[in-house]
């Protein structure tokens, strides 16, 4: 005997009928998962110790790889055994690293130690050129207290600055525990690195082996979107700090900007940041020509226009080109928020990290569309381009 079907409201169907209340109970069930996971959260500690422990090292090996593996690949292709080519590339990179360390730590130091040193003295010679423009009209008072109100602050600041370079021995105590993590994220992500560029297609093809062979394809296409998006970008991102730091480091040199070196190396570091990254780092360059003289301000100017120009229209397009296919508001929201949740480190990966889960979140939405019409699509209408290719992603 069949049961009789009882018929749908207008509202029942406006409000999903059956659909809705499983809806709801699938929500419900999920918050209910949360809430008992998040009373056990003690549980998972051991896992966020050892995530935050080997994140770090991997991610600077990542970096390492993807800029040295086209290099390798070089050399394999001339004949070099792949082996001997990251061998001679790491020997290549330890006397890099042994000039910077004999001849540019000692410079960032001496330059930094001696900016902080004469801080006090750009403030007061700049007061005294404000006060000798301004002196005898209704301007001078005002600037008396802007300049006393700062000559407070920069004192504190510079105090601070002062006790932590001048007492070497607490201030090295005091981050010593930081060091010796950084010396260790220095010394194992090089290692992880080499195994990396050694055995690169080993170590995919038994990730491969490990997922279901229903899911290898679509594993291997995403491996190829992530890995030529994220890693030729930050391959091309490297290489465009690396070109910004070396433009302003000669025209600082041109025009006789004091503390060069440090600039430089800050110039270098925000590079890393899209769009809000030069003026950042324009910012106290411009500060300190400032206190040097209105001449040398002129002057950096014209440098930062030339570097910006040269960056712009000839760095960036031959090295970056279009590997990231990211709307400027996309870019500088993602900068907000990671920025806000991260510091530094947000601003530095923020777009890589949301490339990877663009990259994902095409693919579940492509999954969701041939889901949709294998069900629905023969008589709600078909969604289009559901496949998921490594050529067309940029383009989504």
């Amino acid at each position: 005997m069949e049961r009789p079907t009882t018929k749908a409201t207008r509202w029942i169907k406006f409000i999903g009928g059956r659909n809705l209340i499983f809806t709801l109970i699938a929500g419900v069930l999920l918050g209910a998962l949360i809430f008992v996971f998040y009373h056990v959260r003690f549980i998972f500690e051991p896992l966020a110790i050892i995530f935050k422990t080997v994140f770090a090292p991997i991610l600077l090996a990542l970096i390492l790889y993807y800029l040295l593996d086209p290099i390798v690949n070089y050399f394999e292709k001339k004949g070099v055994k792949r082996l001997y080519s990251i061998l001679g590339i790491v020997v290549v990179l330890l006397g890099v690293i042994g000039f910077f360390v004999v001849w540019a730590v000692p410079k960032i130091y001496s330059q930094t130690a001696s900016l902080v040193e004469d801080f006090p003295n750009h403030v007061d010679n700049f007061n005294q050129t404000v006060q000798r423009l301004v002196s005898g009209t209704m301007l001078e008072e005002p600037a008396q207290d802007v300049f006393g109100s700062l000559e407070d602050v920069v004192g504190q600041v510079i105090t601070t600055l002062s006790d932590s370079l001048g007492d070497i021995q607490t201030f090295v105590g005091s981050i010593f525990s930081t060091v010796s993590g950084f010396f260790v994220i220095l010394f194992t992500a090089p290692i992880i690195a080499f195994f990396l560029l050694k055995d690169a297609k080993g170590f995919k093809s038994y990730f491969l082996k490990l997922m279901p062979p229903k899911f290898r394809e679509d594993t291997n296409e995403l491996g190829g979107i992530l890995n030529s998006q994220v890693g030729n970008y930050l391959k091309g991102q490297f290489i465009v700090a690396l070109a910004n730091g070396l433009i302003i480091f000669i025209g600082f040199m041109i025009i006789g900007m004091p503390y060069a070196v440090p600039l430089a190396l800050l110039v270098t570091i925000t590079s890393f940041i899209p769009y809000i990254g030069p003026f950042i780092a324009f910012v106290p360059c411009a500060v300190i020509a400032l206190l040097e003289s209105f001449q040398l301000l002129l002057a950096l100017i014209v440098v930062w226009i030339i570097e910006q120009v040269l960056n712009g229209n000839v760095i960036e397009p031959k090295v970056l080109g279009d590997q990231l296919k990211v709307h400027p508001v996309t870019i500088v929201l993602v900068l907000l928020v990671m920025g806000n949740l991260f510091g530094l480190f947000g601003l530095v990966f923020g777009v890589p990290t949301y490339t990877v889960f663009k990259a994902f979140g095409v693919f579940l939405f492509r999954k969701f569309k041939q889901r949709y019409n294998k069900f629905y699509g023969e008589d709600e209408g078909e969604y289009e381009q559901t496949e998921f290719s490594q050529e067309e992603y940029p383009n989504n």
